[in-house]
């Protein structure tokens, strides 16, 4: 068609810079309409900052954007909505009570007099589901739904502005196994049936190669490539993206853990109002895999086990003490400690780097009187930052100033130092991660186990990642385990059928 290649948005010479770090050098790039155009990259390749100054958060230090073909200049995200870019971030930002109608409406309201009108919000939202082609509740409450629903009705909500340009954000990174192809398959309903452009941001090289038509690779700032994907092999795309000995190879060594101590036991646990049966152990220097779709229980039954979510009563042994309540300060201090799946709630937003990697400790960092021993505190901050290569411009920088990525470096490397660290407990900590980073995470875990004889739990929704990591897997189903296998045992297929509960 003609307007097929049409540019839509063009960028020359773009550049900004962050307390002498240039964080986008010269970049320059044009999106056609009717084009999935991904954007690849490691953490802190630039990414991020390129998409901020297209919607408005930043403003370039040099260099042009256009739009439509006009030249344009924005100050604030309010004027790159108006100019048509729309962007859907990697964090859902949703109100659990409010219907899927409302959240598509939120903060941009029609109103009678001062009061809502509902009756508009409804017919505004119905208006955009229409155009957009899709089936999608909207009088349901968020929290109702699924994740791949919730990412939908995020979608819809930037169609609130008709944008030309539709920015999605690791749109996948929280979705199931079973929901990433028909999201997919949406997304390519939108390009073949909008005049618009869509840039699709992934760390899954498989999604991308699925899903765009054109694959641009930034890194250390810069724009290394530009090409068509059915020109660009995966393994010269991976090449483009990782720093050269950045993706280490895993090794899983054979162990016989018959004698091993018995770190973590569990067998039922209550919560929701309803009792779950979860028959797992953990032994020492063992790595175990928590498998399942999201909601299958991976999460809560830890969240359980750790006191982040009310239980009702549960049979649970941790370093051969019976517990039956448990509170996230007393398992610390037992040596058990979690990092939860959404990374921000790991964090303290406002918090400069050294506190929110030195408040975890601060019995450690202070003296007798109380008082925090600063030339400690920083000295500690700076060894965490080192150790787990966190890209950063300053210590005293706010953390959400950080990609997603380095935040997760940091909520990971922080919990390691724990002195008594009998289980680490890790809730999808390669989320939104590029390769070179999940293989760090990946040998990070096998150094604990195998070489500080630590223990790890890690959930995960990619089971890729966890054949490939752990020493034994339990599949979750509905609440409960509904299978264990040790790794001699890993069969693909299998622990797929018993995660979507089909009996083979």
């Amino acid at each position: 068609m003609e307007n097929e290649k049409t540019v839509v948005l063009k960028v020359e010479d773009l550049t900004k810079e962050f307390s002498g770090l240039t964080a986008n050098d010269h970049i320059n790039l044009e999106v056609c309409r009717r084009e999935i155009h991904a954007l690849c990259g490691e953490n802190g390749a630039g990414k991020s900052t390129f998409c901020k100054m297209l919607t408005g958060v930043y403003h370039p230090d040099s260099g042009v954007i256009y739009v439509n073909g006009e030249k344009v200049n924005f100050q604030s995200p309010a004027e790159s909505l108006a100019a048509g870019i729309s962007m859907v971030y990697q964090e859902r930002n949703l109100v659990g009570h409010l219907t899927g109608a409302q959240n598509i409406c939120l903060g941009r309201e029609p109103r009678k007099g001062l009061l809502i009108n509902e009756k508009e919000v409804r017919k505004k939202a119905e208006e955009i589901r229409s155009r957009l082609g899709i089936d999608v509740p909207l009088d349901v409450p968020i929290d109702e739904l699924g994740a791949g629903m919730q990412q939908i009705i995020e979608i819809i909500r930037a169609f609130y502005d008709n944008p030309s340009v539709l920015i999605l954000d690791e749109p996948t990174a929280s979705l199931g196994e079973g929901e990433v192809a028909p999201f997919l398959n949406f997304v390519k309903n939108l390009r073949d049936e909008l005049d618009m452009a869509i840039f699709f941001i992934s760390h899954k090289i498989e999604e991308v190669y699925e899903i765009s038509d054109m694959i641009t690779v930034f890194a250390d700032g810069k724009k290394v490539l530009t090409a068509p994907t059915a020109e660009l092999s995966r393994d010269d795309c991976v090449k483009a993206m990782i720093r050269a000995g950045r993706q280490k190879a895993i090794t899983v060594p054979e162990k016989d853990f018959s004698n091993a101590e018995t770190v973590l036991e569990a067998r039922e646990i209550a919560y929701d109002g309803k009792k779950h049966q979860v028959p797992f152990k953990v032994m020492r220097g063992q790595a175990v895999g928590f498998y399942g779709l999201v909601g299958s229980g991976r999460t809560e039954t830890m969240e359980a086990i750790g006191g982040i979510r009310l239980s009702e009563g549960m049979d649970v042994s941790f370093m051969g003490e019976k517990i039956t309540k448990t509170e996230p300060v007393q398992m610390i201090n037992r040596g058990f400690i979690l990092t939860p799946e959404k990374r921000i709630n790991g964090a303290f937003p406002g918090l400069s780097l050294e506190d929110n990697i030195c408040n975890l400790y601060i019995d450690k960092l202070s003296n007798k009187a109380g008082f925090m021993m600063f030339d400690k505190m920083r000295e500690f901050a700076l060894k965490v930052l080192q150790k787990n290569e966190v890209k950063y411009t300053n210590i005293e920088q706010n953390i959400i100033e950080l990609s997603g990525g380095n935040i997760q470096k940091i909520i990971i490397g922080r919990s390691v130092e724990l002195d008594n660290l009998n289980l680490l407990v890790l809730d999808e900590p390669t989320a939104g991660m590029d390769l070179g980073a999940k293989s760090e995470v990946y040998v990070e875990i096998r150094h604990l186990v195998d070489e500080e004889n630590r223990s790890v739990i890690f959930i995960s929704s990619e089971l890729e990642e966890l054949l490939t990591t752990c020493d034994k897997l339990y599949v979750f189903h509905d609440g409960d385990i509904v299978a264990e296998y040790d790794r001699s045992e890993f069969r693909k297929e299998r622990i797929l059928s018993d995660a979507i509960g089909r009996k083979e």
